[in-house]
């Protein structure tokens, strides 16, 4: 019952969150107006152009995954492929929860410990978060950009520092992260003690492989590319609407797109994906009308697809082996 209702507050969070996004997307800017942009809008050939940047966003996904796990040859690209489908699509309707998901998935069809798998989830995050500045620090000192995404670019710089010295702790002295963690838990009941050690244990073996600096570069190398993938897909929103920004607003798009991401969000990442295209894309003196019908166009083509897809992989992915 206390889960039911955690997941019913998150939802109900998101809902929250999402509303109040809307309106300040739409505030000033006719629903009828995009409406009418959106039909008018060229879907031929630039839908197939979001299309493959979700196609390739996927598979730089499920590639960095490996590398990740420690490149198992026990692990398919195709296992890999449908827990990260269907922890896409969870995530789309209930924030954060398709990373359970996919521990759930690898630990039902190949006995890996779900801690294990939670942690290289964790150690992904650090990577994103990486690319996307990256991406950030070429695009910003080339255009004029708002105090407020400043500030967010910055917010995302803190949160990966944080993560990141987390994860270099644990990777260069995994010993002493148990030794204390062992100092900490000695309160504790027996039984919570050993699971809680036992949980810490398998974590700090999950992220293993990033110990070695080669596989670290490629992790970091397949963030990028993940992400450029993304800033393809933005890219052909951008051509079904009539209008292209340059790459470096594109790619500040997608780092507004993280940002907004971190937060609770509401199903489909309804009013997020809005803010994030009419903060960036507004102050380059693309109008809100044509931003926030970009935005759609990147929840119809990217967003919407992936969750279907998702949802049709998650049954098959929660199988046992």
């Amino acid at each position: 019952m206390h889960q039911v209702w955690s997941r019913a507050a998150v939802v109900g969070l998101g809902l929250a969150v999402g509303a109040v996004f809307l309106v300040l997307a739409f505030r000033g800017t006719p629903p009828d107006a995009v409406w009418n942009v959106l039909k008018a809008g060229h879907w031929g050939l630039p839908p197939l152009i979001v299309l493959v940047g979700t196609g390739l966003f996927i598979y730089a996904k499920v590639a960095r995954w490996s590398l990740l796990l420690g490149s198992p040859a026990d692990i398919s690209s195709a296992q890999l492929a449908r827990p990260v489908l269907a922890g896409l699509a969870l995530n789309s309707l209930i924030p954060h929860s398709g990373e359970f998901v996919r521990a759930v998935s690898l630990n039902r069809q190949t006995g890996r410990a779900s801690a294990g798998v939670l942690s290289s989830i964790v150690a992904e995050r650090v990577f994103d978060l990486f690319g996307v500045l990256l991406l950030g620090a070429f695009a910003l000192p080339c255009l004029p950009v708002t105090a407020s995404l400043e500030a967010s670019v910055r917010l995302l710089g803190l949160v990966a520092a944080v993560l990141a010295a987390c994860i270099l702790l644990a990777l260069w002295a995994p010993q002493r992260v148990l030794a204390v963690a062992q100092l900490c838990a000695r309160w504790l009941p027996v039984q919570p003690r050993e699971w809680f050690l036992h949980q810490l244990t398998d974590a700090l073996l999950g992220i293993a492989p990033v110990r070695s600096g080669v596989t670290a570069l490629r992790v970091l190398g397949w963030s990028l590319v993940q992400w450029l993938a993304v800033a393809l897909a933005v890219w052909g929103c951008q051509r079904v609407i009539g209008f292209d920004a340059g790459l470096p607003a594109t790619l500040l798009v997608v780092v507004g797109i993280v940002v907004a991401f971190l937060l609770p969000n509401a199903p489909g990442y309804a009013g997020s994906v809005q803010i994030a295209f009419a903060v960036t894309l507004t102050p380059l003196h693309i109008s809100s009308v044509s931003a926030i019908a970009a935005s759609i166009v990147y929840q119809l083509l990217m967003v919407l697809p992936l969750v279907i897809v998702g949802l049709c992989c998650l049954r098959a992915s929660l199988k046992s082996r």
